[in-house]
């Protein structure tokens, strides 16, 4: 005769159903962060140098350092859909691995789908330069162009609303950015690219 705790006696999952709902469940985790990450995703940022230009520009007597301030124009463009908040910008000037001048821009806040210039005064250091980068520079002076390369990074995140995303390291490289001696105002504007 069987008694009343036999009738609700409940039955053990198997293992298979056990490795089953587990499959199930963590499959619908991974689902979960998979449209999280897609719909706050930091997308692409552009970043462009958009006219160049050298004032002062002379090799001083004392030490053979460099003289000048680098007048740059950057571009910068928010195609995201959310605010993206830049901290200060590290702005420097290259001549091949050579590091000519810098200087570091505050920081700001860009809303989305904006396009804003960033005004930069680099002042040229005032250490030697080696002998061998020297001579390059100056003929290509005497040619008329300097060609340079404008590194940029800075730390970002990016708003959405009150959240705010952690923050990225974004680094930027603008090869061969001419400063034309002979037309200061002829440009033609460099892209840059952006590694976020």
């Amino acid at each position: 005769m069987a008694g009343p705790m036999s009738a609700t006696r409940r039955t053990r999952p198997t293992t298979a159903q056990c490795i089953a709902a587990s499959l199930f469940a963590l499959l619908v985790v991974v689902a979960i962060i998979v449209i999280i990450w897609l719909a706050v995703r930091p997308g692409k940022l552009h970043l462009s140098v958009d006219h160049a230009t050298v004032r002062g520009f002379n090799f001083t007597s004392v030490d053979d350092g460099l003289g000048g301030t680098f007048v740059l124009t950057l571009r910068a463009y928010n195609p995201n859909k959310r605010s993206v908040v830049y901290r200060s910008l590290d702005v420097g000037v290259w001549f091949g691995d050579t590091y000519l001048g810098g200087a570091e821009v505050p920081g700001f806040r860009q809303p989305p789908r904006n396009e804003t210039r960033i005004d930069v005064a680099a002042p040229a250091v005032r250490d030697a330069l080696p002998r061998d980068v020297e001579r390059e520079i100056k003929k290509d002076r005497s040619a008329g162009t300097l060609p340079l390369d404008v590194h940029v990074r800075s730390k970002v995140w990016f708003k959405y609303g009150i959240v705010r995303t952690r923050r990225y390291k974004m680094r930027a490289s603008c090869p061969l950015v001419p400063v034309n001696f002979a037309s200061p105002t002829a440009f033609d504007r460099v892209y840059c690219y952006v590694h976020i």
